[in-house]
């Protein structure tokens, strides 16, 4: 089983709900919390995958990539 690390990014919206968001698989789910944002992120990437095969869904992620984080002040 192929594993792959998705960078991902949680937002607050304005009715206070979450929204989170996978530009790389081109996916976006909301929930009451952040942690439910991304559970349901998960749903729908797997959902992507049985609808459309792996390939498809991961054809734009590169699996030797480190994701990491970095803060820019201005």
């Amino acid at each position: 089983m192929q594993k792959y690390k998705l960078p991902i990014t949680v937002k607050t919206l304005e009715d206070g709900s979450y929204m989170a968001h996978c530009e790389s698989v081109r996916a976006t789910a909301t929930g009451d919390t952040g942690e439910e944002s991304v559970e349901n992120l998960r749903g729908a990437i797997t959902e992507l995958i049985q609808e459309f095969g792996a390939d498809a869904v991961f054809r734009d992620v590169d699996v030797s990539a480190d994701i990491q984080l970095i803060e820019c002040a201005v």
